[in-house]
């Protein structure tokens, strides 16, 4: 039997958003979700919407984000690096998508695979460790699932010990030969590290990096 591997539309990509200016259409409780995570990825958030929920009022009024208490109107897409549609009016919606697309900007509309030119994953963060699980768009409900099984497999420890790999990554390419650093990432990376990071035997794994980085020394 012949297999047809089929491979989604989306092309997968992580997007820096420090200080990028991001639009979200829409005052409620799916939009304040988007808005929280915007946030803690550093992007300027701007809320176009008649009436918002006390906390996205909140936000605002700590300057934490924007908001402007008004209807959507299509120009607004026109500043935006993305633009997020959580209302839950289709012609608005539809207008949203409609404008983004025109003008050339990234756009998702919530629960709405059809009016999106991007999808937002399913994601587990431990530090510098994200993992993005994506369906296309045809199950968000089974890319949580899988979230939540990989949070059983990459449980908080990750944080510490992919800190304690950046640490010595400057170091390492900067101090070792090209054979020797192969060498020393294998090492450290054999599971040994980890197994102590993750039985909170930190100061020990740290000890074990920084004499596998001396033995190798030229």
């Amino acid at each position: 039997m012949k297999v047809v591997e089929i491979m989604s539309h989306y092309y997968p990509i992580f997007v820096d958003l420090e200080n990028q200016p991001v639009l979200v259409v829409g005052g409620g409780q799916v939009a304040k979700r988007k808005v929280d995570t915007l946030l803690e990825h550093g992007a300027q958030v701007r809320i176009v919407a008649p009436d918002a929920i006390h906390e996205i009022k909140t936000l605002a009024e700590a300057d934490h984000c924007v908001w402007e208490k008004r209807a959507y109107q299509s120009t607004d897409v026109q500043d935006a690096v993305l633009v997020f549609s959580c209302t839950d009016r289709e012609e608005v919606n539809a207008q949203v998508a409609g404008d983004a697309r025109q003008a050339g900007r990234a756009v998702n509309v919530v629960d709405d695979p059809e009016k999106c030119s991007f999808i937002v994953p399913s994601i587990l963060e431990r530090g510098e460790l994200c993992i993005a699980v994506s369906t296309g768009g045809s199950s968000p409900l089974v890319a949580r699932q899988i979230r939540e099984e990989l949070e059983t497999l990459y449980g908080e420890e990750m944080a510490e010990y992919l800190a304690i790999l950046k640490h010595w990554r400057a170091e390492a390419k900067q101090r070792l030969p090209a054979k020797e650093r192969q060498e020393f990432w294998a090492r450290v990376t054999d599971g040994e590290v980890g197994r102590l990071v993750k039985s909170g035997r930190t100061l020990e794994a740290k000890e074990v990096v920084k004499q596998c980085f001396q033995s190798l020394l030229a």
